[in-house]
C-alpha cells in the first residue's frame, strides 16, 4: 500500500508548512517541551536528534488510513507527484502541530480549521517528477481512474498500480513497489539493534523464464517469499507452490544497517550468478534493496 498526501506547494500556506517540517529538520531539543514522555522516548529511539515532519487533520484520515512507521508516502500537487518518502513514528498532539504549522486555513483543504494533529516522522524525502495520468492508477474497483487529480488525500493497494506507474516508481528509487515493510523494516533506523533476522533468496520460474530475488525478513517467516510487487502479484494467480525460498544466512544481534549491507552484497552476488545464464533475471531492480 502508498498512501497519498496532498501538499500543493504552488500554495503560500502549504509552501509555508513544508519549509517549516520538511525543507528544514526541527530538532529534538526544539520541540522536547511539546512532547509526552511517550513521544519523546518514540523519538530518541531513533537514535536521531533532528527530524523532518509532516501531518494530517482527523478529516485526512477520516478519507484515508492512518499513517503508521515505514509507510511509502508519496506527496501530489498540481497534478504530479513531486516527493516520496518513508514514513518514520507516528503519534498524535495538537500543541506540536500548531507550533509548526500556525496556519488553520488554507483555502479549501481545510475548512473546519481542524489542526494537523496526526504527527509523523518523515525519513528518506526524496524529490520525484511523475506526472499523474489517471489511467495509469485504478480504481478500488479496478478500472482505470478517470478524475483529472486528486482531491483528497488516498491510499493506494497494490493491484491499483499499473505496470507503468511502478516502473516511473523504480526509476525513482522505489524497487517496484515495495509492500511488505513488518519483514523488510523499511523506514528502520541503521543504528537500530535487530534481534532476529534472515537474508533470502527466492527463486521461480515461468513460462521458460526463471527469476530471482534476495531480500531480508526481521520476522523470520518461512511463509514469506519478498517484497516485490512481481512476486506478490504472481503468488495471487499461482499460489506459493512455485517459489522455492533459500536462507542465504541467519543474523542475531546485529545493527538494521549492518543487515542492509548484507543483504545489498547478496544482491549483487546473485546478480552477478545469472550474468552468463540464458533466461535468467533479477527483479532486484534497483541494485539495493535498502542503503
Amino acid at each position: 500500500m502508498i498512501q497519498v498526501r496532498l501538499a500543493r506547494l504552488a500554495s503560500n500556506e502549504v509552501n509555508d508548512h513544508w519549509l517549516s517540517t520538511m525543507n528544514q529538520k526541527r530538532t529534538l531539543m526544539e520541540i522536547k517541551s511539546f512532547l509526552s514522555e511517550q513521544q519523546l522516548t518514540l523519538l530518541e529511539k531513533e537514535g536521531k536528534s533532528e527530524f523532518n515532519f509532516w501531518g494530517d487533520t482527523d478529516v485526512t484520515e477520516t478519507r484515508s488510513r492512518k499513517i503508521k512507521q515505514g509507510d511509502q508516502i508519496l506527496f501530489y500537487g498540481d497534478k504530479k507527484f513531486h516527493s516520496k518518502a518513508i514514513a518514520g513514528p507516528a503519534f498524535e498532539n495538537e500543541k506540536l502541530a500548531d507550533y509548526f504549522w500556525p496556519h488553520r486555513s488554507i483555502g479549501s483543504t481545510n475548512k473546519d480549521n481542524k489542526a494537523w494533529k496526526n504527527i509523523y516522522v518523515i525519513d528518506d524525502l526524496n524529490d520525484i517528477h511523475i506526472e499523474y495520468i489517471p489511467k495509469e492508477i485504478l480504481t478500488k474497483g479496478g478500472a482505470p481512474r478517470e478524475s483529472e487529480l486528486f482531491r483528497s488525500a488516498t491510499y493506494l493497494e497494490k493491484y491499483q498500480l499499473t505496470p507503468g506507474f511502478l516502473s516511473k516508481l523504480s526509476s525513482g528509487g522505489w524497487e517496484e513497489g515495495i509492500i511488505n515493510n513488518e519483514n523488510s523494516g523499511r523506514g528502520i533506523p541503521r543504528d537500530r539493534l535487530i534481534t532476529r533476522a534472515q537474508i533470502y533468496e527466492t527463486i521461480f520460474s515461468l513460462g521458460g523464464k526463471n527469476f530471482i530475488y534476495v531480500g531480508q525478513d526481521l520476522k523470520c517467516d518461512p511463509s514469506y517469499f519478498g517484497s516485490s510487487l512481481v512476486i506478490y502479484h504472481y503468488k495471487k494467480i499461482y499460489g506459493v507452490s512455485i517459489f522455492k525460498k533459500t536462507i542465504i544466512e541467519e543474523l542475531s544481534n546485529i545493527t538494521k544497517g549492518e543487515i542492509n549491507d548484507i543483504e545489498s552484497k547478496e544482491i549483487t552476488r546473485s546478480k552477478r550468478s545469472i550474468i552468463e545464464k540464458d533466461d535468467w533475471y533479477s527483479i532486484n531492480y534497483t541494485g539495493e534493496n535498502q542503503r
